[in-house]
C-alpha cells in the first residue's frame, strides 16, 4: 500500500461526497488517499482494526472462510462504501477477513479519528449507520444466493455489483478468481461465463470482462442483486439518489 496526495478532483466515493460541505470539510482533514494492491488483506477478523477505508476505485472482498478451510464472499464494497464498519459497531464478526478484489484507490481514516467524527457529527454517524444496514442487508441475502441459486445467477449477481462499485462495465477478472469469490469450481464459472455469453449479456477474453446487456443480465441475477440494491437506495435515500439501470 502507498500513500498519495489529495486529489483536488470530485469526490469518488458516494458516502463522502453525500456528506454536506460543512461536514466534509471538517474530515477532510483525516482522510489520506492510498493505493490498494490486488489481494491485499485490509483486515483479518481478530485483528484491531487500524482504519476504515472509503474505496474509490478499488473494490474489495469481505470473505467467511468454512471449517473446511473453504473462503466464500459475503460482501463487496467499492465507491458506494465503507470497509471497517466494526470500528463504530464493536465486535461485529460478519466476515473472517476483507481482501482487494480490484486494485485501485481508496480514501483511509484512522479508527480514533473515525470515532471522533462518528461522536460528533451528526451526518457522518447518519451516513455510517445506514450503510451499516445496507452490509447487513447485503451479506444477508449473498447467504441465501450462495445456497438456493445457480451459478449463473451468482455470477450475473457478483458482475452487477462489480458493476455498481467501480463505475465500469469492464473489468479485470479471471474465471479463477470469480471461482474463489464464489466458492465454486472454475470449471463451473467457465461454464455459467460462456451460458451468459452466449445469451449477449456478457463479452470475455483474455482475463477481462464486458457487460454489454446490463438489463437482461439483472433479470439473471434473480432477486438477490435488485433485492440489496433497492435497500441501499431506500436506506440511503437521504444522502444519495438512486442507482440508473
Amino acid at each position: 500500500m502507498s500513500v498519495t496526495k489529495k486529489p483536488e478532483s470530485e469526490i469518488k466515493n458516494r458516502l463522502l461526497a453525500a456528506l454536506p460541505d460543512k461536514e466534509f470539510t471538517k474530515i477532510s482533514k483525516s482522510l489520506e488517499l492510498v493505493d490498494l494492491a490486488m489481494d491485499e488483506v485490509l483486515w483479518e477478523m481478530d485483528e484491531e482494526r487500524e482504519y476504515i477505508y472509503f474505496p474509490t476505485t478499488a473494490m474489495v472482498c469481505l470473505l467467511y472462510e468454512s471449517e473446511d478451510g473453504v473462503s466464500i464472499e459475503v460482501g463487496m464494497t467499492g465507491r458506494q462504501g465503507m470497509v471497517g464498519i466494526v470500528t463504530f459497531i464493536g465486535d461485529a464478526r460478519m466476515a473472517k477477513r476483507a481482501v482487494v478484489q480490484h486494485k485501485g484507490q481508496s480514501y483511509r481514516m484512522k479508527a480514533d479519528d473515525v470515532e471522533k467524527y462518528f461522536a460528533s457529527s451528526a451526518d457522518f454517524h447518519d451516513i455510517c449507520l445506514c450503510y451499516t444496514q445496507t452490509l447487513i442487508a447485503q451479506i444477508s441475502q449473498s447467504a441465501i444466493c450462495n445456497r438456493m441459486h445457480s451459478v449463473e445467477n451468482q455470477l450475473s449477481r457478483y458482475l452487477l455489483v462489480c458493476n455498481d462499485n467501480l463505475g465500469t462495465r469492464s473489468f479485470a477478472m479471471t474465471h479463477e478468481g470469480i471461482s474463489n469469490v464464489l466458492g465454486v469450481r472454475r470449471e463451473t464459472v467457465s461454464l455459467a461465463a460462456a451460458q451468459l455469453q452466449e445469451q449477449g449479456l456478457i463479452k470475455y477474453s483474455r482475463g477481462k470482462i464486458t457487460i454489454t446487456d446490463r438489463k437482461a443480465l439483472i433479470t439473471s441475477a434473480c432477486e438477490c442483486y435488485t433485492v440489496v440494491r433497492d435497500q441501499y437506495n431506500r436506506i440511503l435515500s437521504r444522502y444519495i439518489s438512486e442507482h440508473d439501470d
